[in-house]
């Protein structure tokens, strides 16, 4: 049987690699393809919804039924519980526009430092069929940015990439006493946000793999 193709939408080059990562240290009999590469502009998607689910699903759906293929989509939100919820869906651009020191900034003097953060992975296919996993990872926010250096770019900031590894470096999952940043990628699998929903998807598509492979 030829090897599916997990087609990824995504224009973030961390975010693939970290599903290369994955992929490889299940041993999985899965080709990750960057949707971008293959398809150009008609990969990219609207990121509208109020929830990272409602997202995936939205831009899963309408990439699969423009593009006659299935597709995978992921999207994250940060939710700290002392500033209502927020940057939430919009974690993305408050982390362009103020950086993590924006969050510990708000933070100044705030005891409640707890936070949350949600991936959701959406599996769209053109023939209608729709799957999505949900993580949330429970935690608390740092006083100070905390990072081991040389974890590759979805893990922890480098001189290359300062925004590398998003929240990571400012986010403590519950139960442990390293920041997201600090933990390397393969005891990451167990502490992640991303990835049991990376797992999840892969496991799926290597069970349904006929469907994956010939629609």
């Amino acid at each position: 049987m030829e090897t599916p193709e997990l087609i990824f939408a995504t224009g973030n080059q961390a975010k693939l690699k970290q599903m290369a990562f994955v992929i490889a240290r299940l041993g999985a009999d899965v080709r990750l393809v960057n949707a971008h590469e293959r398809y150009g502009d008609q990969a990219n998607y609207d990121e509208e919804g109020d929830s990272p689910a409602a997202i995936a699903v939205r831009g899963a759906k309408m990439l699969a039924r423009r593009l006659g293929t299935p597709i995978v989509v992921e999207d994250t939100s940060f939710h700290v519980d002392a500033l209502g919820g927020r940057p939430g869906v919009q974690a993305g651009a408050y982390l362009r526009e103020k950086g993590r020191k924006g969050i510990l900034e708000a933070l100044k003097g705030q005891v409640n430092r707890k936070a949350k953060i949600i991936s959701a992975v959406a599996w769209a296919a053109p023939w209608g069929d729709t799957y999505t996993w949900v993580t949330a990872v429970e935690g608390w926010i740092t006083f100070e940015e905390r990072w081991t250096e040389g974890m590759p770019e979805w893990v922890a900031p480098s001189p290359e990439n300062p925004l590398g590894g998003g929240y990571n470096a400012i986010f403590v999952p519950r139960g442990a006493s390293r920041t997201l940043a600090e933990i390397p990628p393969p005891a990451a699998m167990a502490w992640g946000y991303r990835e049991p929903n990376f797992c999840a998807v892969i496991a799926f598509m290597q069970e349904h793999a006929e469907r994956w492979v010939g629609g």
